[in-house]
């Protein structure tokens, strides 16, 4: 008995000094989490400035790389604002970002990324890295578990960058401020994807019950309040025969829209007509280069156009 008191005293010590670890980097900045934060920034103070009723696309990269923007306010005579960053960040954190700058009479389209559907409180690298070093106040709306499984799963090596990693820099390359236009899309998309990646199993993944749901409910029901509309919408994703012929994956992009028009939601579009060829794309089997960016938004204007009693 004495041994199990003493051990059971042990792991409560050890368990009280991890967590206060953890906690002591909350709000320290990170190199991985800065370019995602800036963008954001600068998204959030275009959106901010307009005073008119305005479309609002929030999804991950998917979004960023492969929507024009410029071409969507010209076809539909209203201001249009970018704010699709990174879908690493997972669902929470992308919704709540898009709530910052939706106003009242505003249109969402939600174009997004399939993983997200499947979000069930369990984080990811980089969702950890991006509310710990940027955006502790977020973690407040996650449920206590979802707080336990974030403090669980942090590495040593992002706790050793959440002390010693926290000076921000002059990030260069594809990913930064320094590539997006002032309504939030990406540039310099030049050229074609070398590889072909693997195909995703998001069908095989995919959770029926999963906590995406719930927030999903929350974000349209708060859009409904300020009467704005919400329209879900096609991510873009590579094009492959796996999709097709694996048995999963076909069940899970010929259902998708039927699963999120049984919550009552609005979703335009099919998946498998916005799979485009490698040529389209830039750098991941989720961004499309500029060529594949403007034949992926006139299909967006097309199908808008003919449904749009749903939503203008």
């Amino acid at each position: 008995m004495t041994f199990i008191r003493y051990f059971f005293i042990f792991m409560l010590l050890w368990l009280g000094l991890y967590f206060a670890i953890v906690w002591g980097q909350i709000g320290n900045s990170t190199k991985g989490s800065q370019w995602v934060a800036e963008v954001y920034a600068k998204k959030t103070e275009y959106a901010q400035s307009i005073t008119k009723p305005k479309i609002v696309i929030v999804s991950g990269s998917n979004g960023l790389f492969g929507i024009d923007s410029a071409m969507l306010a010209k076809a539909f005579a209203m201001p249009v604002v970018n704010m699709c960053v990174n879908a690493g960040i997972d669902l929470l954190p992308i919704l709540e970002h898009g709530k910052r700058v939706i106003r009242e009479g505003d249109i969402v389209f939600l174009p997004l990324e399939y993983p997200l559907y499947s979000y069930d409180g369990e984080p990811i690298v980089q969702m950890i890295d991006y509310l710990y070093a940027r955006e502790p106040d977020m973690l407040d709306i996650l449920s206590y578990q979802e707080q336990f499984w974030m403090a669980w799963h942090v590495s040593i090596e992002r706790l050793y960058r959440g002390y010693s990693d926290t000076k921000d820099r002059t990030i260069k390359g594809v990913y930064g401020v320094h590539n997006i236009d002032h309504r939030g899309d990406q540039n310099n998309t030049k050229g074609s994807l070398e590889f072909v990646s693997k195909p995703e199993t998001y069908g095989a993944t995919y959770k029926k019950e999963a906590l995406a749901w719930e927030y999903l409910s929350r974000f349209v029901e708060w859009c409904r309040a300020k009467e704005v509309k919400v329209i879900f919408m096609p991510s873009t994703l590579m094009e492959s025969d796996f999709y097709h012929s694996n048995p999963k994956e076909r069940e899970y992009y010929n259902t998708l829209a039927t699963r999120v028009r049984e919550q009552g939601y609005n979703y335009i579009g099919k998946p498998y007509d916005y799979m485009y060829p490698k040529e389209l794309y830039f750098n991941t089997n989720f961004h499309l280069n500029a060529k594949g960016r403007q034949i992926r938004t006139k299909q967006m204007i097309e199908e808008l156009k003919m449904v749009s009693e749903l939503w203008l």
